[in-house]
């Protein structure tokens, strides 16, 4: 069985002998200990305010905007042994690199935040006459960014018109009416000035002709254009499958439009050894004293002690297990921002069963995620390196942005969704294979466009992601379920990307502060708003 647009397996195994490597994390085995239950009470506990339960980009986006208004109180409780979610990052004695997000596009104007922990990293050298932020070369990605091994040779740049062939007569008119397409929706504006497509969601418009394309696939929506063009619908697919761990059959039309233009044409992107790693170690140089790592938080509900002389019945209880100890412990807190997938509330928060939240609506994509340690880059390397037709998503070099002029060792980052129709299918499927077997697809598949790539490598570790990202199926980004499920439970916030159907950076880290500044609002702390004006949710 094979999972994404095509299936090349290796005709026989490759000899990994001399190569070194492991799985490494994620830590699944002690998140599924929620589903088994039977966890001790706990044996200690601690009085705080906030609790924010999760470390990836939402739960560390509220403690930063907590932290930074002022706000010192919270404690942020993670299961890994690192925060980071699907920014975590790793590092070995040639570089840092990323084990998921490895790159930040330059925000648009909707996405405040992001502007603003941007010019606090120093990724903003100054503002133009306009306004707009003028961002650190250094951090900008270099040139060469991207090739496509094609028609059996590499081509430099990755976009429909770098693949266009020679006889591709009815390419050139699909990928001009696409490309149209592509203008009028960027340049779409409703009654509020809102655009079809904005980051974050929040601040799209909700006008009917736009939200109907959420009942269509993408593909649904070429075969009614008329666009046949092979290379322009694995190209869409392709980024379908970058972006969203789906395919142009499993990807909303709306989700699919949004990718193309919720940002501006010729986006640049800010990249690090570490991928967006370098965020998460900005978030952790400021909020480091409150996070918690090694914590399965198993429990949220009411206080066990709310009564007349006790805590108020408004009062929210954590119980965590420190899996380094084996020790439990209850958190008293009187807000909770839950900034997990939304598929573990069941799990997790006592009596949650809202009627209006259909937790089974939430399907994720899992990833495998490998870096191979190599003596040299393959001849020509750019930043992003893609197979065409191939079921990964090709390798990105973690070293790109050094400025030595001599070459040496690197590390690749190779990617893979597995984007079956079934998640579930695709999860035990993933979780059956051994390294081995994860070493010789890896292989053999970039075999195909560097025969010399397996004498390269040294060592490979691969991560296995099962819940890597949410999946914006055609129904789900603009139905019910969906929309709802930023309600508040209580005292119980929800910060996700899976609040805005789509698991990107910008989206993440709206919804942590989002959350945080309706806690500091409601407490009566003072704050000022990260917020663009009139993003909703």
């Amino acid at each position: 069985m094979a999972f994404g647009c095509s299936s090349r397996a290796p005709t026989s195994r490759l000899d990994t002998g001399r190569i070194s490597g492991g799985i490494v994390g994620a830590s699944h085995q002690t998140g599924h200990r929620l589903r088994e239950g039977g966890l001790p009470e706990p044996q200690q506990t601690r009085e705080v305010p906030v609790v924010i339960v999760g470390g990836g980009v939402a739960g560390l986006s509220a403690a930063w905007k907590l932290d930074k208004s002022g706000f010192h109180d919270f404690a942020l409780l993670e299961l890994e042994p690192e925060t980071g979610g699907n920014a975590r990052w790793g590092q070995n004695e040639v570089s840092a690199y990323p084990w998921g997000a490895h790159y930040l596009p330059v925000p648009p104007v909707e996405a405040t935040a992001v502007r603003e922990l941007l010019d606090e990293m120093g990724m903003i050298q100054a503002y133009g006459p306009d306004n707009e932020p003028i961002y650190d070369p250094r951090h900008l990605c270099h040139a060469p960014q991207e090739r496509v091994f094609i028609d059996d040779q590499w081509r430099e740049g990755l976009s429909a018109q770098d693949l266009l062939d020679p006889d591709g007569t009815g390419t050139v008119a699909a990928l001009a009416d696409f490309e149209a397409q592509v203008r009028r929706y960027q340049n779409y504006r409703d009654t509020r000035g809102r655009r079809a497509f904005a980051l974050p969601v929040a601040a799209s418009t909700s006008d009917a002709e736009i939200v109907a394309l959420d009942q269509m696939s993408m593909r649904e929506y070429f075969d009614r254009a008329g666009w046949t063009s092979r290379r322009l619908r694995w190209y869409v697919d392709f980024c379908c499958r970058d972006d969203y761990g789906c395919t142009l059959d499993t990807t909303s039309a709306w989700a699919g439009w949004h990718y193309f233009c919720s940002r501006p044409d010729n986006a640049e992107y800010l990249t690090w050894p570490e991928g967006n790693g370098r965020i998460v170690r900005h978030f952790m140089d400021r909020v480091a004293p409150h996070v918690n790592t090694g914590m399965l938080v198993y429990r949220v509900g009411p206080s066990s002690l709310a009564g007349s002389d006790g805590p108020s019945a408004d009062d929210l209880e954590v119980d965590a297990l420190d899996s380094g100890t084996e020790t439990t412990v209850r958190f008293r807190a009187r807000h909770v921002i839950y900034a997990l997938p939304r598929f573990t509330a069941r799990h997790v928060i006592e009596g949650y069963a809202p009627s209006n939240v259909r937790l089974d609506a939430f399907t994720y994509c899992p990833w495998m995620v490998a870096n191979l340690t190599v003596g040299r880059l393959p001849d020509g390397a750019a930043w992003d390196n893609v197979l065409y037709d191939s079921p990964s998503l090709g390798y990105v070099v973690a070293t790109h942005q050094d400025l030595r002029i001599a070459p040496g060792p690197s590390v690749l980052t190779y990617y893979r969704p597995l984007t079956t129709p079934n998640p579930e299918v695709a999860r035990t499927w993933m979780l059956e294979r051994s390294w081995d077997d994860w070493v010789s697809l890896i292989l053999a598949d970039l075999a195909q466009a560097d025969p010399e790539i397996e004498s390269l490598v040294t060592h490979i570790d691969v991560m296995l992601w099962g819940h890597a990202m949410i999946r914006p199926v055609p129904g789900f980004v603009w139905g019910e379920p969906r929309r709802r499920a930023a309600d508040r439970h209580g005292n119980i916030r929800f910060a996700h990307s899976d609040m805005s159907g789509i698991s990107v950076f910008e989206e993440a880290q709206f919804h942590g502060v989002r959350t945080a500044e309706e806690i500091m609002r409601e407490l009566g702390h003072p704050y000022v708003s990260s917020l663009a004006p009139g993003t909703d949710v």
